[in-house]
């Protein structure tokens, strides 16, 4: 699946083929199945530019999948449909829709997700909303599903993990990204310096 629109910033394709090489490593260590009809929530998804690594890696022969991307800035999601809406594939449902990532709860008519990505956690920012948006996220998995994170920076990552691990989910996989680009205007952080998986401990192994 490619990009009906160029990224937005110089540096985010290569960013995205890092990424790619990272969640196919990840995917496989979680021995990740694709179901015939998988359910993707890509949550506080911004510009959602990893959309495409994403379905090409969890879904690559489905005929059918339900990818839904949400975040609280309506620009973003706005460029995310312009980007990704175009070029779906029959039988594809894709949506983006501006909302609050941390109150899944509310949102009765979302469905049970197969896999949960959220890339580049912000947990520093706000850990009470945080911790919210990952109770809630676990809540939405089905019970073979994952929830899986990426970090900017090693603490960041720390925090998030220890936040999941009191939220009773089992880290399944940590992949450190020695690839990962750093950013210049913001000393130790690197784009998806980290990645790790989990899954509700009482979930089905």
């Amino acid at each position: 699946m490619r990009p009906a629109l160029p990224f937005s910033y110089p540096g985010i394709d290569g960013d995205i083929q890092r990424l790619d090489t990272l969640l196919a490593l990840a995917l496989k260590g979680v021995e990740w199945h694709p179901p015939e009809a998988p359910t993707i929530l890509n949550l506080a998804c911004g510009r959602a530019d990893e959309t495409g690594t994403l379905i090409r890696n969890l879904a690559p022969f489905a005929t059918r999948l339900f990818y839904l991307g949400i975040d609280l800035r309506p620009p973003e999601i706005q460029e995310a449909r312009s980007r990704w809406l175009p070029t779906a594939l029959p039988g594809h449902d894709l949506d983006f829709r501006a909302g609050d990532a941390s109150r899944t709860d509310r949102m009765t008519l979302l469905p049970p997700f197969d896999f949960i990505f959220i890339r580049h956690q912000n947990f520093w920012s706000d850990p009470e909303i945080w911790t919210r948006l990952y109770r809630n996220a676990l809540t939405k998995l089905k019970p073979k599903g994952f929830l899986m994170i990426t970090s900017y920076f090693d603490r960041e990552h720390d925090l998030a993990t220890a936040c999941l691990q009191q939220l009773r989910a089992e880290r399944i996989i940590h992949l450190p990204n020695p690839a990962s680009r750093p950013l210049k205007d913001a000393p130790g952080k690197s784009v998806d310096r980290h990645l790790s998986a989990f899954r509700p401990e009482f979930a089905q192994p």
